[in-house]
């Protein structure tokens, strides 16, 4: 059996639909007792199986390993027994929604900081995403803070603006500060005299010192 089974305010929360997905298929001719399983593509209920006296094991196999193949496999699987050619109208967005895509692509600019998500492209560099961990916060002997041992961390929030060529740092109830993403030539002879030393998972690197105004924010 298919339907709301005479409780539509459920069936509208199991399946995640809007009021407007509700109105637009009451408008199509959606009503109670229909045949109209989808509409633009959309459920408009669920499925009841029902068992009875007369019901064998074998009916039970056969109703999981279709809810296996069908629902619980992974989407490429489910994709490759799909036959195409032969969906309806109505279905033809399902091989598309099956399809592996990249949502977003979260890059790390501060050690142990919180995220800056991306939604686009983004460049590659030799070593991994344009300014991933190109930054870190050290203490006054250059050891990396992390999250280990500063919680507070995870609130540091960055956000890259390649067009400013800017690192802005945000955290709540504090305004904003920004450090440059790339080191003008002009810079890099007063910047050369704050080269620092540090030590991120029992490996020495070396870093240049954004300066007080930073320092002094953090």
């Amino acid at each position: 059996r298919t339907g709301c089974f005479c409780n539509p305010g459920a069936c509208q929360w199991f399946l995640g639909l809007s009021n407007k997905d509700i109105r637009k298929q009451y408008e199509s001719g959606h009503i109670c007792s229909d045949y109209n399983d989808l509409i633009d593509g959309v459920p408009t209920g669920a499925v009841r199986i029902s068992l009875g006296f007369m019901t064998r094991k074998t009916d039970v196999d056969k109703v999981i390993t279709m809810i296996e193949e069908c629902y619980l496999k992974a989407p490429a699987e489910r994709l490759q027994r799909l036959d195409i050619a032969k969906l309806p109208k109505a279905l033809l967005h399902i091989p598309e929604r099956l399809k592996p895509k990249l949502k977003e692509i979260c890059i790390y600019p501060v050690k142990s900081c919180g995220a800056f998500k991306i939604k686009d492209a983004w460049p590659l560099t030799t070593t991994g995403f344009l300014y991933d961990r190109g930054w870190m916060i050290v203490d006054a002997s250059g050891m990396a803070l992390t999250q280990k041992h500063q919680t507070r961390l995870c609130l540091i929030r960055p956000i890259i603006n390649r067009h400013k060529g800017t690192l802005e740092l945000t955290f709540t109830g504090m305004k904003s500060i920004e450090v440059k993403l790339e080191i003008s030539t002009e810079d890099r002879n007063v910047i050369n005299a704050s080269l620092c030393q540090s030590k991120v998972c029992d490996d020495y690197v070396s870093g240049y010192d954004c300066g007080d105004k930073v320092a002094n924010w953090l």
